[in-house]
C-alpha cells in the first residue's frame, strides 16, 4: 500500500516517481519489508530490528526507526502489535503485520488535512492517533481507583489486595508506555537528518506537552492507589489489634477462673469440703471475678 503527498495533498500511488516535492508513505508487513528494503537493510540488522518488539529509537545512517506499540486501549497494551517506523529524506515506511487500522488512519489523515500534509505532519498525526482516547481512558481508571477507595473504607470483610497489586502493575505499564513515548518524542524532535520542517517539530513539541501530562496523570493515579493501599493496610492493622484486644480480655477474665478449676480439679482433700456453703461462695466468687473484670474493661474503653 503506497501513498504520494505532492504540495500538501495525500493520495494513493501506483509507483515512486523521483522527482523534487514527491514524498512516499509505504504500508506494509514485516514479511514485505524483509523483501523490499533487503538493498537497503542486510538481512541480520533487519531481522534484529523486526525480532524485537520494545519501544526505542534508532538513529542509523541512512535512515531513523521507530517502534513502539498500535492500539486503542490500556487493556490491550500488552497484547498490541508493533509498528516499526523507517523514516528517509522524503519516504517513510509504516511498518506492522496488522495494516488495516494503519490503512484507515492514513484515509482519514489524507481527507482531514488537504493541501497541508506531509511526512511531519503525519507522524504527528500517527502519535495523535495513539494519544487519542488516553485522557478519557485515565479518567476512567480514576473513577475504578476511588471506588475501589469507598470499598476499602466501607467493607471490612472482602480482602482488597488482589484488585491493588493489579491497579499499580496496570498503571505502572501505563507509566512504562508513555516515558517511552517521551524518549521516541524528545529524538525525533531532535531532527538530526533534516527530514521535518520547522512546523512539525512545533507539533511534535506539543505532543510531547500531551504526553507529558498524560504520564504524570498516569503517576499521580499509581500514586493515588499507593496510599489506598496504605489506608487497606491501616484497616487490616485495626482489624487485628481489635481481634487481639478481644482475645486477651477473654484471657484476662477466664484466668483467675481457670486458676480455681485447677485447684478444684486437683486430687486433694481441700480445706472447704467440709463447709457446706463452700461451692456457692466459689461460684459468686467467680461470678464476681467475671463482672468485675467486664466493668473495669469497659470503663477503661477496651469494648
Amino acid at each position: 500500500m503506497l501513498y504520494q503527498i505532492y504540495e500538501g495533498n495525500m493520495s494513493p500511488a501506483g509507483e515512486m516517481i523521483q522527482k523534487d516535492g514527491y514524498s512516499y508513505i509505504s504500508v506494509i508487513t514485516v514479511p514485505e519489508a524483509l523483501n523490499y528494503l533487503s538493498g537497503m537493510l542486510p538481512e541480520a540488522l533487519a531481522r534484529h530490528i523486526f525480532e524485537n518488539p520494545s519501544m526505542r529509537f534508532e538513529n542509523h545512517e541512512q535512515f531513523d526507526l521507530l517502534c513502539l506499540p498500535l492500539f486503542r486501549s490500556f487493556r490491550d497494551l500488552a497484547h498490541s502489535p508493533s509498528v516499526f517506523v523507517l523514516i528517509q529524506k522524503n519516504m517513510m515506511y509504516l511498518i506492522c503485520d496488522e495494516c488495516k487500522n494503519l490503512a484507515s488512519m492514513l484515509e482519514r489523515f489524507a481527507k482531514n488535512n488537504a493541501g497541508a500534509a506531509g511526512m511531519g505532519r503525519l507522524l504527528c498525526a500517527f502519535f495523535e492517533y495513539q494519544l487519542d482516547d488516553d485522557l478519557a481512558e485515565l479518567d476512567n481508571i480514576e473513577k475504578q481507583i476511588a471506588d475501589l477507595e469507598d470499598r476499602v473504607l466501607t467493607d471490612r470483610q472482602e480482602n482488597f489486595t488482589k484488585e491493588i497489586i493489579h491497579e499499580r502493575k496496570r498503571l505502572m505499564a501505563i507509566m512504562r508506555y508513555y516515558e517511552g513515548l517521551l524518549s521516541i518524542l524528545e529524538y525525533v524532535a531532535m531532527n538530526e537528518k533534516h527530514v521535518f520542517s520547522s512546523r512539525s517539530i512545533r507539533f511534535l513539541n506539543i505532543i510531547h506537552g500531551k504526553t507529558q501530562r498524560l504520564y504524570d496523570k498516569a503517576k499521580n493515579l499509581r500514586e493515588y492507589v499507593s496510599e489506598i493501599r496504605e489506608a487497606y493496610q491501616a484497616e487490616v492493622d485495626i482489624r487485628t489489634n481489635n481481634i487481639m484486644k478481644i482475645l486477651t480480655i477473654v484471657t484476662i477474665i477466664f484466668m483467675p477462673l481457670t486458676l480455681i478449676v485447677g485447684w478444684y480439679g486437683m486430687n486433694l482433700r481441700m480445706p472447704e469440703y467440709g463447709f457446706a456453703a463452700a461451692y456457692p461462695v466459689v461460684i459468686v466468687i467467680c461470678i464476681l471475678v467475671a463482672v468485675v473484670g467486664i466493668v473495669y474493661f469497659k470503663k477503661h474503653k477496651w469494648f
